[in-house]
């Protein structure tokens, strides 16, 4: 496989303060897009949450994952759906509904609208092995965060906060982990 593998890292994200903490973008298509009018396809970002108690933008017409890379979150969906998260574990909810959530995090979201679809799950690499990214059809754009460890991807390094980038995604991906300790990534798999 020969990928075009783009790392981005903070010099690229852009930082936004919110009533209970920040907000990084990691990244957002069309690249000329804008979060703040709704002209996006996809929106890639994590936030701290510093607050014990927290609502949701309302966002309709979003379908929203979110995976939690540290502490304990409990969410409220609506009225009656209930979801608690632990690390690395993924919720997927409307973006429109009314949503809730208590618990201090550290998260990690994916926004589609537009016509976008795909998912968010995660993976746990041991120190010195790898694990492959299976692509599934029409999906044509991979982005994976780095949250602990070193990947090493066709030639390109991306360490701790840092996003690897595949944008015309075509084949399997092999990740491998190049350092002394567990790696931890989010992966967000997307048909634009």
């Amino acid at each position: 496989m020969s990928a075009n593998i783009i790392v981005r890292n903070a010099e690229d994200y852009q930082v936004s303060v919110w009533s209970g903490g920040t907000t990084t973008q990691l990244y957002i298509y069309p690249e000329d897009g804008d979060y703040k009018s709704g002209e996006f396809q996809v929106r890639i970002s994590s936030a701290t949450v510093e607050i014990a108690k927290s609502e949701f933008t309302n966002l309709p017409g979003v379908k929203r994952y979110l995976m939690i890379f540290d502490g304990h979150l409990d969410m409220i969906h609506g009225v009656n759906t209930r979801v608690e998260l632990e690390p690395y574990e993924v919720d997927v909810f409307d973006g429109g509904k009314p949503t809730v959530s208590y618990g201090k995090v550290t998260d990690f979201n994916l926004m589609l609208k537009n016509g976008a679809d795909g998912k968010m799950e995660a993976a746990i690499i041991p120190a010195g092995e790898s694990f492959c990214v299976e692509k599934e059809e029409k999906e044509n754009l991979l982005c994976i965060y780095v949250r602990e460890g070193v990947l090493e991807a066709e030639g390109k390094k991306a360490g701790q906060g840092e996003l690897l980038l595949i944008r015309e995604w075509k084949e399997a991906l092999t990740l491998k982990n190049i350092c002394e300790h567990t790696g931890k990534i989010g992966i967000c798999r997307i048909c634009v």
